[in-house]
């Protein structure tokens, strides 16, 4: 048997995970570096779920990174804040450089010479542009009058940031050469737009980038993963799509394509998807206990189901879920979890799941004091074990659409890394589960809704694949806004719940249960669904060939057919009993 580490090894491996987090409020790609290095910072093995002993040893170094999370969030606070004072400096100001004819001095406004970080003036030679743009001011101030040049420049002998420019010759040669300069911001909403106008897929914008920032093929493919010669045949792609010769041609097109997108407010779907607003669409209110319990309803039918929401998921559904519903006669009551959307908070983090349930209860009782059918999907399904055990015999059924099960360490070999670093830091260091989820929640907020799903769901073809259909990412960006309303705290409380020990209340179920699992789900396999599932009372499960984790919204009409078929077969066995 090993010896424990000593104090010093324990708190290194704390140390560096810190020294992770403290670079994501500076860079917008470093939280997946972070939840990388978490994620190693737990597992020695994944597949037996063995955990690293300083993590066991070390419950010290666990309690003070909740005083490093609230210094990280203020740091993160602080960058934000400084992101948008500097985008609304760089959209008030225009930068003008003049030349005088027989000086090689450079002078310019103020906003020159916040753009381009130096006192003016300076000598050309000196001008913090790149080489080739300023050979191109040498070659014009050589050259009898012609027509203005517009180039794409980048400041900075390391290519810091990128400006559009327009040289201006005037055709009087004693009148001073004027360049005008104009910020590029490549987001990445500005690239996703300038793909579609381009007419390129997802990873030809994602090389055209890697371009805009001065890359070489070479290194272009070393941050995708790709090899060169993919690289330079997905060049040659948008070379042609484009109509352009030359990749330098590529860039000065993009540029201009860009400033113009960036004159003209996004399309509505981005619009929805940078929002971060919960919608109150369909939405109704009550008070309990001097708190507010928001809940969505659909349909005025005469059979109740209640649906309770995933993390990301819900309560937002698809117009042809909705339709077949309303077809069957049915009522959707879709309650908002505490902190979720418009819902107040619990009294306490202690309080959280006996407080959604008492919510869920209320919003019943408001509705009917009849039967009900309670539908439940992958993080909601451990609220909906407690709800039907609360009902007794007003609960109808127990209806689970990718529904959760209680995770132990057996099952770490199943889960995408994501889902496994929650599940370890929830049951062994909750502290470190706090802290992921509180520099996710600004680091997505900041890159956007669509870069968090895509990141989300990357590792899985099924679910790339849903976000595609229709409606998908606008529906999964509401459930985000959802969980994200109010202070984000849904991301660690129901995680919390998700993971903890919640097995009992699952096996106390005496109602019918109904369990339609994907086959590509990457959060739990299905094998391991069916066997808890197996050791349940009156459960019976279905496999859903080729569906992923999204498949209420990937598959909702065979989604809304399942739930149909699960109520008719739950009133038929309940008139047989009778």
């Amino acid at each position: 048997m090993k010896p424990p580490p000593s104090d010093a090894a324990a708190e290194a491996p704390y140390i560096e995970l810190l020294g992770v987090a403290y670079q994501v409020p500076l860079d917008n790609t470093a939280f997946e570096n972070f939840l990388d290095t978490a994620h190693d910072f737990f597992a020695v093995n994944p597949k037996t779920g063995e955990i690293s002993p300083s993590v066991l040893q070390n419950e010290a170094a666990q309690s003070e990174l909740d005083t490093h999370t609230d210094r990280l969030l203020e740091i993160f606070d602080m960058a934000v804040a400084l992101e948008k004072s500097q985008s609304a400096s760089q959209d008030t100001y225009h930068a003008v450089l003049q030349i005088r004819p027989g000086s090689l001095q450079v002078c310019g406004n103020d906003a020159a010479g916040v753009l381009l970080k130096c006192d003016l003036p300076v000598p050309l030679e000196e001008l913090p542009l790149d080489p080739d743009t300023r050979g191109l001011i040498y070659k014009t101030l050589n050259r009898a009058a012609e027509q203005d040049r517009i180039f794409l420049g980048n400041i900075g002998e390391d290519a810091e940031s990128t400006c559009l420019g327009l040289i201006h010759r005037p055709a009087d040669p004693d009148a001073a050469l004027r360049i005008s300069l104009s910020f590029v911001h490549w987001s990445e909403n500005l690239l996703a737009r300038l793909g579609t106008a381009l007419g390129l897929t997802d990873s030809e914008t994602q090389v055209l980038a890697g371009y805009l920032s001065n890359k070489t093929p070479k290194q272009i493919a070393d941050t995708r993963g790709r090899s060169t010669e993919t690289i330079k045949a997905q060049s040659k792609s948008i070379l042609r799509k484009t109509g352009c010769a030359r990749i330098a041609d590529l860039v000065q097109l993009s540029a201009g394509i860009a400033f113009m997108l960036h004159q003209i407010p996004a399309a509505s779907g981005d619009d929805l998807l940078t929002s971060w607003t919960t919608p109150r669409e369909h939405m109704h209110t009550l008070q309990r206990a001097g708190r507010t319990v928001a809940f969505y309803r659909h349909g005025t039918g005469k059979h109740t189901l209640v649906f309770l929401h995933a993390l990301i998921q819900g309560p937002f559904f698809q117009p042809e879920f909705l339709a077949h519903l309303a077809e069957r006669d049915f009522t959707l009551l879709a309650p908002s979890r505490p902190s979720y959307g418009y819902t107040s908070p619990a009294e306490t983090e202690a309080a959280f799941e006996e407080t959604s349930l008492l919510d869920a209860l209320a919003v019943i009782d408001q509705h009917t004091s009849g039967e009900v059918h309670v539908i439940a999907q992958q993080l909601g399904t451990s609220h909906g074990a407690r709800l039907v055990n609360a009902l007794g015999p007003r609960a109808a059924s127990l209806i689970l659409v990718n529904g959760g099960i209680p995770l132990s360490k057996e099952h770490y070999s199943g889960m995408d890394r994501r889902v496994r670093l929650a599940a370890m830091s929830a049951r062994y260091a909750p502290s470190v589960l706090k802290l992921s989820n509180a520099l996710g929640l600004r680091s997505f907020r900041r890159r956007g809704a669509k870069h968090f799903l895509i990141d989300r769901y990357s590792q899985s073809d099924a679910d790339m694949r849903a976000l595609t259909r229709p409606g998908a990412m606008e529906a999964h960006a509401l459930g985000i806004f959802h969980a994200c309303e109010q202070d984000g705290s849904p991301f660690y409380l129901d995680e919390l719940s998700k993971h903890s020990d919640w097995g009992q209340h699952l096996n106390e179920v005496r109602c019918p249960q109904y369990w339609l699992q994907p086959e590509k789900c990457r959060i739990a396999r299905p094998d391991d669904v069916r066997a808890v599932t197996e050791r349940l009372h009156d459960a019976r499960f279905t496999i859903e060939p080729g569906a992923g984790s999204i498949m209420l919204h990937e598959r909702p009409g065979r989604v809304a057919e399942f739930i149909s078929g699960a109520v008719d077969d739950a009133l038929s066995l309940r008139e047989s009993s009778r």
